[in-house]
């Protein structure tokens, strides 16, 4: 009967009948929640026939189960196959699973509810998908009936791409041997109550119950732009990094008009078209989310699976699953390359057919046995000379000014940009050094993936090992159809950091310019960028409070010196986790000025190109194309609040109220629990003032209007407990935009991602 429940052996699950009881509304459904939490419904018997008053469950002598209420009405919920002598109604402790089962073939899926409130069937759906072979298993989103998101498939041990699935909580495939069924176990490593929920905007999430807080949010399988299906269009590679979409080696954008303007729904196209001969070989891509549509060609050799695909013209690319380390698997793609992504912890290995061409990748296993004895001629290239390149650049940056420069723009500065001007002249005075092409070759194992150690705007960055013994750090500028802002970037790192000195600022050791391509050579940083360590879960804990104000404040200190203490007002105009490194002593250093604009005096300017990341950029930036120091200030607030919570402020999503990381540390703020907004990895370490001070600076930074916030001297007075400063620093709501509320995230999510959005400007 309605308000009675029916418990599990082990007092850990409870089922029984929940709704809505008002004088307008009564309708009551049958679910299974944990013992004493009614709130977190696991399952729902009759989501399309709400009862009415009287609700009951009805267990007859044959077996037969069904619901009823006072009027008569009947929902069956379970029909035996044959007449059951003395059957026993009895919850079990087993847990739920998603996939399919041949015997019944009962396929079981996830469908989330229609609202918060109404448990009716909702538009998404998650399921465990099997391939035509059953064996290619990956994970699957749907909106009405449309693929939204996508894991896999599964190669032994991880699902790949699904970097949220690497840590403490596990999506765990089982085949059963005898009955043929697979399916997927939600499995935890201890005793919590834990629960997976698809909620009715389609996100995937991990709850964990706690007695103070009720059901908080662990993590969200699909939590950044890269989870977002075909993100990047065919053979694109998505990157939570700026830029979010790339293309693999010897491929470009198929349409770079529309990539200015973040539309690569069309995707990459090979450089060179393919022969379908023996000159076409396999080029090895690692770290990547494979594609979807893996066709399985059975248990072959790496060799074998390369000679298959490569007499099989439909055939794109191919890889090798070891399942277990001692089973092979052949899996190939018979067509274009749909939805892969960067992904560092579940990454794998595919091999792409290319036309054989000057492209820096290694031969797959395939291609070997097939590749005739040639000779190989080998260039030794020495960077070009400093005195030879000069005019080029002279010219370029001539003809950049004519073109494109506006009152605005770092290239109007007289003293830097007269014709006549050079880089040897922008760098006289400096102390950098001008690096031979093979010097940095040899220090980075000829810029080897596995001493690539990140990726920017500029491109990608690797770790060297100098003849002297020296670390470094080394940028590489891409190649791509547009060039002209690579070089402009490249020249603007160049002017403004050269010279500029601050222990939180990293310092530029040289530079080497060779043909096309151009580097920048830093001091290497052991702890990597900020990002890594305190949105990682495995590292963040780690970071302890004092750590972390001790960031916050050497950012700031970095920011003073960028806008008042140096020779220029310099406004960094990217600054975000990802920008910040941190050397061995966790020292903080901003990177990254490809962007950044320099002026005589702070004032304001605008920009026809508004550039930066989503959720650090000021609403005056995005609305009008203004910028000043005070878009700095803003981009800080939202990183103090970031280092403080340990959550990205793009990505967040309170589980339980509908707002983000600002208007989630506004909220407890003024209900005088700011203090909650501390990581709860590190809360033990905490300390409750200057918690409150770096949530005070936060909230100043991120006020709506450019008058309103602090400067970045304020700032550093108010963290180092200058209370005079603290008492006239009241904040009011800050600027929350629409778009950081939880549909619009879910529709279009950016996450840590640098754009370039071309929109013209009056």
């Amino acid at each position: 009967m309605d308000g009675e429940t029916l418990v599990s052996s082990n007092q850990r699950f409870e089922m029984g009948f929940f709704g809505s009881t008002t004088p307008f509304r009564h309708t009551r459904y049958l679910g299974l929640w944990y013992k004493g939490i009614e709130s977190g419904i696991v399952w729902v018997g009759n989501r399309l026939n709400p009862l009415g008053h009287g609700a009951r469950l009805v267990f007859d002598v044959q077996g037969f189960i069904f619901l009823q209420d006072d009027t008569g009405k009947k929902v069956p919920i379970y029909t035996p196959k044959q007449i059951v002598l003395l059957p026993v109604l009895q919850l079990l402790d087993a847990e739920m699973k998603l996939g399919w089962d041949p015997k019944t073939g009962l396929n079981r899926a996830m469908n989330s509810w229609r609202t918060s409130d109404d448990p009716a069937p909702g538009e998404y759906f998650f399921r465990l998908e099997s391939g035509e072979s059953g064996q290619s298993l990956q994970l699957v989103l749907e909106k009405k009936q449309q693929r939204a998101s996508r894991w896999g498939p599964w190669d032994g041990q991880i699902f790949s791409g699904g970097d949220a699935l690497v840590d403490e909580l596990v999506l765990r495939p089982v085949f059963n041997s005898k009955t043929g069924a697979f399916y997927v176990t939600f499995e935890a490593k201890n005793d919590s109550r834990l629960k997976l929920s698809l909620n009715p905007e389609g996100k995937i999430q991990f709850l964990k119950w706690t007695n103070a807080t009720g059901w908080i949010q662990v993590k969200v399988l699909n939590k950044d732009i890269c989870d977002n299906y075909r993100t990047c269009g065919p053979y694109g590679v998505c990157f939570v990094e700026n830029p979010s979409c790339r293309c693999p080696d010897g491929f470009t954008a198929t349409s770079p008009d529309d990539w200015d303007k973040m539309d690569y729904t069309n995707g990459c196209r090979r450089m060179t078209p393919l022969n379908y001969t023996d000159k076409d070989m396999f080029v090895k891509n690692t770290g990547l989310k494979l594609p979807d549509n893996a066709t399985y060609w059975g248990m072959l050799s790496p060799e074998e699976c390369g000679e298959k695909c490569l007499n099989e013209r439909s055939c794109m690319a191919y890889t090798i699953i070891n399942i277990n380390g001692n089973v092979s698997k052949c899996f190939v793609w018979l067509g274009d390359l749909l939805d892969m992504r960067h992904s560092e912890k579940a990454g794998n290995d595919i091999y792409i057919r290319m036309t054989h061409g000057k492209l820096e990748a290694a031969v797959a296993p395939g291609k070997r046995k097939r590749k005739r004895k040639t000779k190989m001629k080998t260039k030794w290239i020495i960077c070009v000379s400093l005195t030879s390149m000069l005019a080029l650049l002279i010219f370029s940056l001539h003809n950049q000014v004519r073109r494109h420069a506006t009152k605005t723009d770092v290239l109007d500065e007289p003293e830097i940009n007269q014709p006549g001007n050079s880089v040897e002249a922008l760098l006289q005075g400096a102390d950098v050094i001008a690096y031979d092409y093979s010097a940095l070759s040899a220090a980075t194992n000829n810029f080897s993936l596995s001493n690539k150690i990140g990726h920017g705007g500029f491109g990608n960055v690797y770790k060297g090992v100098l003849d002297t013994g020296e670390e470094i750090a080394v940028k590489k500028q891409e190649v791509t159809s547009r060039q002209e802002r690579g070089d402009k970037e490249f020249e603007n790192e160049v002017k403004l950091i050269a010279k500029l000195q601050h222990r939180n600022l990293t310092k530029l050791l040289g530079y080497c310019i060779h043909g096309n391509e151009k580097f920048l050579v830093y001091e290497f940083m052991a702890n990597n960028s900020l990002d890594k360590v305190i949105f990682d879960s495995a590292r963040r804990g780690k970071v302890t409070w004092s750590m972390r104000f001790n960031i916050i404040k050497g950012i700031a200190k970095g920011l003073v010196y960028l806008h008042h203490d140096s020779r220029l007002t310099i406004i960094h105009r990217d600054l975000k986790a990802s920008n910040v490194l941190l050397d061995r002593e966790m020292t903080p250093k901003i990177s990254d000025f490809g962007l950044s604009r320099a002026f005589e005096d702070d004032v304001e300017e605008k920009t026809q190109y508004v550039v930066g990341t989503r959720g650090y950029m000021p609403p005056e930036y995005l609305e009008d194309g203004h910028y000043s120091t005070k878009s700095d200030v803003f981009s800080f607030g939202i990183l103090a609040l970031e280092i403080v919570s340990g959550q990205k402020n793009w990505g967040y999503q309170h589980p339980v109220h509908d707002i983000g990381l600002v208007g989630y540390a506004w909220k407890i703020w003024n209900e005088g629990k700011a203090v909650e907004l501390l990581d709860p990895m590190i809360e033990q370490s905490g300390d409750g003032n200057e918690v409150l001070q770096c949530i005070l600076v936060g909230l100043l930074c991120c006020q709506r209007r450019v008058q309103d916030r602090p400067s970045m001297v304020q700032v550093v007075s108010i963290l180092e407990q200058n209370e005079t400063s603290r008492l006239n620093c009241v904040p009011v709501e800050p600027y929350i935009p629409r778009e950081w509320s939880n549909s619009s995230r879910s529709r279009n999510s950016v996450n840590g991602v640098t754009i370039t959005e071309l929109t013209g400007r009056s």
